[in-house]
C-alpha cells in the first residue's frame, strides 16, 4: 500500500496542483517510482489511498499502463494512516503486507526487508534509520520500545536504548488492524503503542546502507532536486541522479536558450530562443517565452512565463 491522502500542507502551493504523491522529482511523479520499485522488487499489485485531489490521482492511475495492477482507493473522509490502511484490507491475503508512505524516497531492498519481517515472527515490523531530526523511536536490539515524548524519556532512563527514526515503511500482519472500525479515522502509532503494551511490540527493520528523503516540505523540495544533482547516478533508480540538466524527451528546447545549474525541465516544455534557466524547476506542459529569465524558481503545470523571475513559484489558479 502506497499512502497518498494526506493534504500536503507543508508543500503548497505545489499541492494545490497535485497531490503529494504525483509531485514530480526530478521529472518522475513519486507513486511512479514507488511502483517502479515495487514492481522490481516482486510484488504483485499496488493499492493506493486517495482524498486531496482524488479525481487527479484516479485520472493519473487510469491513464499509465502500469507494469503490475494499481489500485486507487478514495476516502471519502480523511481516514489518518491507521484508518487508511484498515479500509484496504479487503485488498490483501491473510498475507503481511507492504506499506510505504508516498512523500518519501528510498533505496529499502524490499526483499530483504521482508525476509526480515518473516524472520522475526513479529506482528508489525517498522524500517528504521538514524536521521537526527527525526529520531524519536525508542529501540532496543531487537523491539521498539516507545515513540515521541515516551521514547525520549526512555533514552533519558536506560543505558541500553537509543533512539531511531522510523522512514515511514513498515510490514504489518492484517489481523493487528481488525480491531479498528471500518470507515472512521484512526493513526496508526496509537496501535503500535497498544501492541508494546501487550507484549507484542513491533520488531525493528535496519539497512546501514539506506538512503533516505522527505519532501514534506517546498524547502526540502528544492534541496531534494539540488542534492540528486550532486549524488551518484543510480542511487535512488529509476530517478535520476548525478545529473545536473534533466530534461523530459519530449521537451523542445531552443538551441539559443542558456540552462545553468541545476535544472529540470518536464514533458512537453518549450523553451523558446534567449531564454536564460537557473536552478529552476520546471514541471509538464510549462512555456518560457523568448528571453524569459528563471532563477531559483519552480513552475507548475500549464504556465506560460515571460519576463524576469526569481526565488517564486508560479502556478495556475485551478
Amino acid at each position: 500500500m502506497i499512502l497518498a491522502a494526506g493534504l500536503g500542507t507543508r508543500l503548497r502551493p505545489l499541492t494545490w496542483i497535485r497531490p503529494k504523491v504525483l509531485v514530480p522529482v526530478m521529472g518522475m511523479p513519486l507513486l511512479y517510482y514507488w511502483v517502479w520499485r515495487l514492481c522490481e522488487s516482486g510484488f504483485e499489485a499496488v493499492v493506493v489511498n486517495a482524498f486531496h485531489l482524488s479525481d487527479r490521482l484516479v485520472k493519473a492511475v487510469q491513464e499509465v499502463d502500469w507494469p503490475i495492477p494499481v489500485e486507487v482507493r478514495v476516502e471519502s473522509r480523511l481516514l489518518g494512516t491507521g484508518g487508511g490502511i484498515r479500509n484496504v484490507l479487503d485488498f490483501f491475503d491473510d498475507e503481511p503486507f507492504v506499506v510505504v508512505n508516498g512523500d518519501i524516497l528510498c533505496n529499502v531492498d524490499f526483499t530483504s526487508l521482508y525476509a526480515q519481517h518473516l524472520e522475526s515472527n513479529s506482528s508489525v515490523s517498522l524500517l528504521l534509520h538514524d536521521f537526527p531530526a527525526f529520531n524519536n523511536v525508542a529501540v532496543d536490539d531487537r523491539f521498539i520500545l516507545g515513540f515521541g515524548d515516551k521514547a525520549r524519556k526512555l533514552d533519558r532512563e536506560r543505558s541500553d536504548v537509543k533512539l531511531l527514526a522510523f522512514t515511514g515503511i513498515h510490514v504489518l500482519t492484517p489481523q493487528v488492524l481488525t480491531g479498528l472500525e471500518p470507515g472512521h479515522p484512526h493513526e496508526i502509532i496509537p496501535v503500535y503503542r497498544d501492541l508494546i503494551h501487550s507484549g507484542d511490540p513491533p520488531s525493528i527493520l535496519f539497512e546501514r546502507s539506506l538512503r533516505w528523503r522527505e519532501i514534506g516540505s517546498v524547502e526540502a523540495y528544492r534541496g531534494l532536486h539540488s542534492e540528486l544533482a550532486e549524488l551518484p547516478e543510480n542511487c535512488f533508480p529509476p530517478l535520476t541522479s548525478g545529473q545536473s540538466i534533466c530534461v523530459h524527451p519530449t521537451a523542445e528546447i531552443s538551441p539559443d536558450a542558456d540552462l545553468r545549474g541545476m535544472v529540470v525541465i518536464g514533458r512537453n516544455a518549450r523553451i523558446m530562443d534567449g531564454a536564460v534557466l537557473e536552478n529552476v524547476i520546471l514541471w509538464d506542459d510549462v512555456e518560457v517565452r523568448p528571453k524569459c529569465r528563471l532563477r531559483n524558481c519552480i513552475v507548475t503545470d500549464g504556465v506560460t512565463v515571460r519576463g524576469s523571475q526569481e526565488n517564486e513559484i508560479l502556478f495556475e489558479n485551478r
